[in-house]
């Protein structure tokens, strides 16, 4: 097991969120929490601080990227849709597909939610829908309370972070854009009733890489509690 998967005080998971987002950090670290972690465990980075937290970080046992923006629709090879409003932070993009680079360089785990689950899969070459209820999809923005279950999601039976979760669950979602043309490497492991897609996985890797686009840091259900204690212990080398 390389070094880098085992934790220690010092070898923290980065939880990366928006300057203009700072309740991602509490957030992220209760849901931590819950599923048996310590919030030290977590190093919050945002683009203002990086450079800083970077360097003050010896070694980093995985990598949490967390919702936020829109992905900036040139990263994937397209103009802004006429009458989509995309809330852009090209600096968060930066920040997110460099860890992502750096994370497929030294090997570490992934989680990414939400947005980190878009920008996921532009890192390895896919596309997105840059608005859902123009597309058709309605139903998929459900804003508040923040644990409302919106709808089902539906595990296809590929890959192998999610196989401790239920074969149908529901879930969670504030979101208008979603995966379109998913990138190679990529398998899709939950879909909506729609068809749009929920969770992804890299294929051919041991590596845990697992995105997810609903939100399980504000619920409380086992199934997602299961997805941070999965990640977590990957994290301390424990996972498989």
């Amino acid at each position: 097991m390389s070094p880098l998967h085992r934790y220690n005080a010092r070898v923290p998971a980065l939880l990366v969120h928006s300057d203009t987002r700072p309740f991602e950090a509490g957030r992220f670290s209760a849901a931590w929490e819950r599923a048996g972690g310590a919030r030290e465990e977590l190093v919050a980075i945002t683009p203002d601080k990086a450079a800083s937290v970077l360097a003050g970080t010896a070694a980093i046992a995985g990598l949490l990227l967390t919702g936020g923006p829109d992905v900036e629709p040139w990263r994937y090879g397209q103009v802004a849709a006429e009458g989509v409003t995309n809330a852009i932070d090209p600096a968060r993009d930066a920040l997110d597909l460099g860890l992502l680079a750096r994370a497929e360089e030294e090997g570490w785990p992934v989680l990414a939610v939400c947005y980190g689950l878009q920008v996921l899969n532009v890192f390895h070459g896919g596309t997105l829908i840059q608005d859902l209820e123009r597309a058709g999809l309605p139903g998929h923005r459900v804003r508040d309370p923040k644990d409302s279950l919106a709808h089902t999601v539906q595990r296809t039976g590929a890959g192998r972070w999610l196989t401790a979760l239920p074969p149908t669950f529901a879930v969670n979602s504030r979101h208008h854009q979603a995966l379109d043309r998913v990138a190679p490497g990529l398998e899709v492991t939950a879909v909506a009733p729609d068809g749009v897609i929920e969770a992804v996985e890299l294929s051919g890797t041991d590596r845990l890489v697992l995105g997810v686009q609903w939100h399980p840091e504000d619920l409380v259900q086992d199934e997602h509690m299961a997805i941070f204690r999965a990640f977590r212990a990957v994290c301390h080398g424990l996972g498989s």
